[in-house]
């Protein structure tokens, strides 16, 4: 004890002032204090104070409710917002702009441009009118693809100047398409397939009906357009009216111009212009020439037609030698399809024992 120091009484007391009272800090007055409730009055005194943070974790401590009962609620840039035990509908002032919003039907489907209730259903598309340019060029090119069928369909019947009429008026309104697209500035959508095949059906029906002079000239129109591709190929057919008009010099020319523009990969239809070329030196008496385009055509692609065009011009220039060779080279030609044998055999057997 000798160690402890006792507080002399000289010395002040180190708990002196705890027990004071100071008036200022009596709220009970504050009711009747006008001043007080002045400031309470005003707008500065509506504001409520900050409140300080709650920290993270921290345990005991609820939530702080939005709006006590009786308490004034904090203003927004919406407006004053309801307290939660208001019936209005509280406002959501963050995510108005993107179409959500609080005072709607709940469990309405996400509509933000307010169409569902406002517009209705959509209106039907509307029919483009008859008369607008667009449409009347569809029916025009509607109906020369008709007409060119009933052409056709005419041809087949053997009603040549039916099909003719039909191919004509068919000319007559594609000419019609191409002035109605050309008011529309829509050149570059010109239907060049409808084009040659209106030409095409012109020139097949004037040959139907002998006006070979007009099929050549519609023929030349197709050729000469290099829009067409493998229009030269159409040569062949106006060599075929020459050789009906018996202009045999010509008709080579044309079916000779034909075969520069097949290429070789094409043998099957080489074969038919050069057996074309074979026949009209056949009637112009020129036999060796047809010769030479008969043997091609048995060396590249036999048959059974050019092998006897062959054999009949070896017989006449009497060379009974060729003759046999020929006979013995078509017994070895496929006769595609044909299975009736005995109808050549007989016949050909006879032949070979002539030259025996």
């Amino acid at each position: 004890m000798e160690h402890v120091h006792l507080a002399g009484e000289d010395e002040d007391d180190i708990y002196g002032g705890f027990n004071d009272y100071n008036a200022t800090l009596d709220t009970g007055e504050l009711e009747q204090d006008s001043a007080f409730q002045h400031a309470v009055r005003t707008s500065h005194g509506r504001r409520p104070p900050p409140t300080a943070k709650i920290p993270i974790g921290t345990a005991g401590i609820g939530r702080l409710g939005t709006a006590a009962q009786g308490r004034v609620g904090m203003p927004s840039s919406m407006g004053a917002r309801p307290v939660t035990g208001s019936t209005e509908a509280r406002p959501m002032t963050a995510v108005r702009a993107a179409g959500y919003t609080s005072a709607g039907a709940r469990g309405a489907g996400f509509d933000p441009m307010n169409q569902a209730t406002s517009q209705g259903p959509a209106p039907p598309l509307e029919t483009m009118s008859q008369d607008s340019p667009e449409e009347k060029v569809k029916l025009l090119e509607k109906k020369v693809n008709e007409l060119i069928e009933q052409s056709c369909i005419s041809n087949s019947k053997g009603d040549y100047s039916a099909a003719l009429d039909k191919a004509k008026e068919a000319g007559r309104q594609e000419r019609a398409l191409v002035r109605e697209r050309e008011k529309l500035n829509a050149q570059d959508q010109a239907n060049l397939d409808l084009t040659y095949s209106v030409l095409f059906n012109l020139a097949n029906q004037y040959s139907a009906n002998e006006m070979y002079q007009e099929a050549l000239n519609t023929y030349q129109v197709i050729v000469k357009n290099k829009m067409f591709n493998n229009a030269g190929r159409l040569k062949v057919n106006m060599g075929n009216i020459y050789f009906k008009q018996k202009n045999f010099p010509k008709a080579i020319k044309l079916y000779r111009m034909a075969l520069d523009q097949v290429p070789n990969t094409h043998k099957e239809m080489r074969s038919k212009i050069m057996q074309n070329i074979g026949i009209v030196f056949v009637k112009m008496g020129q036999y060796t020439d047809a010769i030479t385009s008969f043997e091609h055509i048995m060396q590249e692609q036999p048959d059974y037609k050019t092998g006897f065009n062959l054999i009949l011009c070896y017989y006449a220039l009497n060379d009974k030698d060729k003759m046999k060779k020929s006979f013995q080279k078509l017994l070895t030609v496929d006769l595609k399809g044909d299975t009736d044998d005995e109808k050549y055999t007989a016949s050909v057997v006879e032949i070979l024992k002539c030259y025996n």
